[in-house]
């Protein structure tokens, strides 16, 4: 009989619930986790951000190299803002047509629209340069025989930042006079 009144006793205790030494303890080490955990996972969100904005910049860019060459025509990528005419900054977006130009050195002139991208989400900013000179580069322009040409001097670097920027979070696309264009990491 003992027994059973003594398994009942442990059995209510166990049942009680959490003192609050145990219920601080938790809280503690809860507060402490998400304290190392939050930045990190928002440095890691801002990254991948990036990561993927200047990925489809540089998308775009292939893809307009590989349809110069397909068509054997003058294809150009151009920063626009309402996807049907050419002006305004790479973060609000950009655009890919077959370029009517007269001639390789003339500027653009807007033929079909193949292709339009939106803006870049994540507060982006995208700064440029023209062989290492900060410049305003509208557009880049693809040959028939994949070739890159700009109304800038190349090799053609475009930086990618999103607000609140640390460490090695930048992107760097760079486009090169044959129209390879290759990505790095950068300090912001």
């Amino acid at each position: 009989m003992t027994a059973s009144i003594v398994s009942r006793k442990t059995t209510a205790r166990g049942a009680r619930g959490f003192t609050l030494l145990e219920l601080m303890f938790t809280l503690t080490v809860a507060g402490i986790l998400l304290g190392v955990g939050v930045p990190g996972f928002v440095d890691m969100l801002r990254n991948n951000r990036a990561a993927a904005n200047i990925n489809e910049l540089s998308t775009a860019f292939s893809i307009a190299r590989s349809e110069a060459i397909r068509r054997g025509a003058n294809i150009t990528v151009c920063r626009s803002t309402n996807g049907t005419t050419c002006g305004a900054d790479w973060a609000d977006g950009w655009i890919m047509f077959v370029d009517n130009a007269a001639t390789e050195a003339a500027a653009p002139v807007l033929g079909t629209i193949l292709r339009v991208w939106p803006e870049m989400p994540g507060d982006a900013a995208v700064a440029t340069f023209a062989n290492a000179v900060a410049t305003s580069v509208p557009w880049v322009r693809f040959g028939p025989r994949g070739g890159a040409r700009t109304a800038a001097t190349m090799p053609l670097t475009l930086e990618v930042e999103l607000a609140g920027c640390s460490g090695d979070e930048q992107r760097r696309l760079e486009v090169n006079t044959v129209g390879r264009a290759s990505v790095t990491r950068a300090a912001c």
